[in-house]
Order: structure tokens, then sequence, then C-alpha cells
């Protein structure tokens, strides 16, 4: 850029006018302003999926594949996401400071996982039965004729949720961070309508798409026998790709919503 930036960039009648470089101060201006701009994009590949989240205290899913997993006698909420904080590569002391632990306390055992309470964890927006909805009422669209348990589910709990909070993704906030953790909620078609696992080239397709669902526990946690039977069930599957909730609809009163995500 430093070298090849001419001005003005479109000339009228280049054969008589050819471009000429720009002014040394322009060019290297330009070309530290691109270093700077391709150095924050690139870092947003790393960043992006330190705040995605796929897997609840009782829910599993694994689109950029984490968990989050609930220790019910502490209350301690462990965060797992895809990536590990880019804020890991500063200095200790660094790391420690207030404003690196708003989200949560970064494990010794492994980058990945955020150590806080259950407590300080609010639903920013969506919802575990909203995401099941969202799902459901595509399903509708496409006019395809949904089991009986799901006609009884759209007619309960469709008045219950906002329209803002079905959606296939819940935002989850820790604390006063400003941002939020996303999370996979919505369940697969073949799971609601009872059909096979998409296989072919549309399973590759989709398998291409969706990593595995993460059911690796942390240290300390013993997984709950309906999770274990889950699993067993799952690991049949050619691909487990699908989010898995024991209880969606506790899942949405563990996490209630953050009262202040309408504050402008």
């Amino acid at each position: 850029m430093k070298d090849f930036l001419t001005w003005p960039l479109i000339r009228s009648d280049p054969e008589n006018n050819p471009p000429k470089l720009a002014p040394p101060a322009l060019r290297y201006a330009a070309g530290g302003g691109i270093f700077v701009l391709s150095s924050l994009c690139s870092l947003y590949f790393f960043y992006a999926p330190s705040r995605y989240v796929c897997r609840g205290p009782g829910a599993a899913d694994r689109s950029m594949v984490t968990r989050i997993t609930l220790f019910p006698h502490s209350q301690r909420l462990v965060l797992r996401t895809a990536n590990p904080p880019p804020s890991r590569w500063l200095p200790k002391a660094v790391q420690r400071r207030a404003f690196f632990q708003r989200a949560g306390t970064v494990s010794s055992a492994d980058p990945r996982d955020r150590e806080m309470q259950l407590d300080d964890v609010f639903r920013l927006q969506g919802s575990a039965v909203g995401a099941e909805l969202y799902q459901l009422g595509n399903l509708t669209r496409r006019g395809v004729k949904l089991p009986q348990a799901a006609q009884a589910l759209v007619a309960k709990s469709g008045p219950l949720i906002p329209k803002t909070d079905q959606q296939d993704a819940i935002l989850l906030r820790v604390g006063d961070a400003r941002l939020a953790f996303q999370l996979t909620a919505a369940p697969q078609r073949a799971s609601l309508l009872g059909e096979p696992q998409p296989h072919g080239v549309r399973g590759a397709f989709h398998r291409m798409l969706r990593s595995p669902t993460d059911w690796g526990v942390p240290a300390g946690y013993e997984a709950p026998v309906a999770e274990r039977t889950a699993y067993g069930e799952r690991a049949k599957r050619r691909a487990d790709t699908e989010p898995w909730f024991l209880d969606r609809a506790k899942f949405d009163r563990l996490f209630p919503l953050d009262r202040t995500r309408y504050r402008k």
C-alpha cells in the first residue's frame, strides 16, 4: 500500500494524465490503517468462538462445541466456550484485573471453561422453549403436519413466550459484561417429527456445518442418569449434532430474563 497507492484512485483520462503516487504521509497512513483493520478482523475469528456456548445444565449442544455445567450444591456454573478467550495471551497480572473477570474466571484446568455463580447469569434474549417453538413454527409454515405432542406444546407455550424470544439461539449475559454468550438451542427436524437422521449428501452437508455435541464433563462433575441415558442413545447415531435439554422449561427458569435488556 505504501508503494502503490495513487491519488485520485480513478482518473477520467489515464492515458494523458496517468495516476501518480499519493504523498508519502497518505500512503503510510493508509497502510497502517489497513494493517490495524485486518488485525482486528483476524482477532474476531478467535474472539467470537470464545463467546459461543453450546451446552447447559441439562443442555448439551454441538454447534461450535461448548457446554454449561451446573454444580447444584455450590451453585457454581462452569461455562465452556468453543475457543479460549484471547486474553489468555496477556500477562497473568493483567488477566487478574477486574475488567477481564467480568464474564467469569477462566479455569486453570481448561482455558475454555469460565467459572461463575449461577445468580450472575441471565438470559439476554432467547428461550429454550422458544427455540423449540421457533423450529415448530418453521415446520408449520412449510406445510408439515406436527405430531399431537408438538401441537399441544405450541398451544400451551406459544402465547407465553414473546416472539422476540422465539429464535434458534439464546444469549446469556454474565454479570455486567457488555458482550453476551450465545447458546444454540433449536432441535432438529428429525427429532421433532420422529424421522430418520439426515444421510447421504444432505447428511454430509449437515455434518460439515456442525461439529459433534460436547458431552465431556468437567472435573468433579457427575452426569445425572438422564444425561448418561441420552448420551448412550445419541452415541448410536451416525453423527450427533443436536442440542440436548433435560427440561427446556426448567432451563428457562434457571436463567431468568435480564430486566435491563430493553434499556437504551
